[in-house]
């Protein structure tokens, strides 16, 4: 494994890529249809939660360093039930990455090319995903390194629009109560989704156990207070009564603005975000393909990287309606929270009450 091994900065960059992607786009709007103006407060809370969860996770995948979620789960609950969760487990990375495809058609769909079949635009990031899982993890961190500096130019457009914004508008905090705060930080969670590949790419990644903790919860960090510079300018640009009536408010926010070389901003900003969409995707397509790798005990992930992607392609094409996608949306949204936020957190309870963990790594 040590040929795959990745780097502390290698894992900061992958986890930034893995939890930017789709939701940016339509965040703002989510979060003002449940919380309103405190939608930013929602996020926030979202943010913190993960942090637990990123503890959760990087404590279960110390106790077993060299294993991943795949190989962790029959070790702490027997072969039988083990195997029952390795194959939900797989489900829900394989059916993440199916939501984010089905996101990206309807964006592209859109916004980008009108004519073209949906099954085209959904194929393209399917084989391209595909693609890139038959390299190793070193390989596809080393590729998430290099385009990370793209999102210097999705902030620098949105920075734009503090040109024309009314700080008025994100007042009065707390009007809707914190009830409604909670219930929208759940939206919130599955926009920042990308932290929970780490239980497979933190038994590739070489160092102290107490720095990766840090470089997962500094890069967590880094996209919430991008989700929030996002989310805030947003509802600065709009008023209440605007936001409402625009399920992509930052595109519908750029594209108010152009400059003598570039007439349709909010294209040259979709350029760029496609980027980031088939980072999140290419990282839970490879998460998936190991767990396919080990239910059925393949040689190597690469061997299932076709089947995964062809599952991936045929049910992201079912949903053709901007409903059915939102309640697909609404049913990964709960499964993540528990699978992704929740399941950890037991799961490290479990290794410690049965005092599982992987032979050579001290006690707690």
């Amino acid at each position: 494994m040590s040929s795959h091994s990745i780097t502390h900065r290698q894992l900061f960059f992958l986890i930034i890529q893995s939890q930017i992607g789709v939701g940016v786009l339509s965040l703002p709007y989510s979060l003002f249809s449940k919380a309103k103006i405190d939608g930013w407060i929602a996020l926030l809370l979202a943010g913190i939660f993960i942090q637990f969860s990123i503890l959760a996770i990087w404590k279960l995948c110390d106790r077993f360093p060299r294993s991943t979620i795949f190989d962790i789960l029959p070790k702490i609950m027997g072969k039988h039930l083990g195997f029952v969760f390795n194959f939900i487990y797989t489900l829900h990375f394989a059916f993440i990455s199916i939501l984010i495809l089905a996101l990206y058609n309807n964006v592209v769909g859109k916004w980008i090319l009108f004519d073209t079949p949906h099954w085209v635009i959904i194929f393209i990031m399917a084989f391209t995903g595909a693609y890139f899982i038959t390299s190793t993890p070193r390989e596809i961190a080393r590729f998430f390194t290099i385009v990370t500096p793209l999102l210097l130019i999705l902030l620098g457009l949105i920075l734009y629009a503090y040109t024309d914004v009314h700080l008025l508008y994100i007042f009065p905090v707390g009007d809707v109560g914190l009830s409604s705060i909670i219930k929208s930080s759940s939206d919130a969670m599955v926009s920042l989704l990308g932290f929970d590949v780490a239980l497979v790419f933190l038994a590739y990644t070489a160092g102290a156990p107490n720095k990766k903790l840090k470089v997962i919860s500094f890069a967590s960090l880094c996209v919430t207070l991008i989700y929030l510079f996002i989310v805030v300018t947003t509802f600065m640009f709009f008023n209440p009564m605007e936001i409402v009536i625009v399920p992509e408010p930052v595109l519908y926010m750029l594209k108010a603005f152009s400059f003598t070389v570039i007439e349709r901003t909010d294209l040259v900003f979709l350029s760029v975000w496609i980027i980031s969409v088939a980072t999140s995707f290419i990282s839970y397509l490879f998460v998936a393909s190991k767990g396919v790798q080990t239910l059925f005990k393949l040689k190597k992930h690469e061997s299932a990287a076709p089947f995964i992607a062809l599952f991936c392609f045929l049910i992201a094409i079912i949903p053709n309606e901007k409903l059915e996608i939102l309640k697909w949306n609404k049913y990964i949204s709960m499964t993540s929270l528990l699978f992704s936020g929740i399941a950890p957190i037991f799961l490290l309870l479990i290794a410690v009450i049965r005092k599982k963990r992987e032979k050579g790594t001290a006690s707690s």
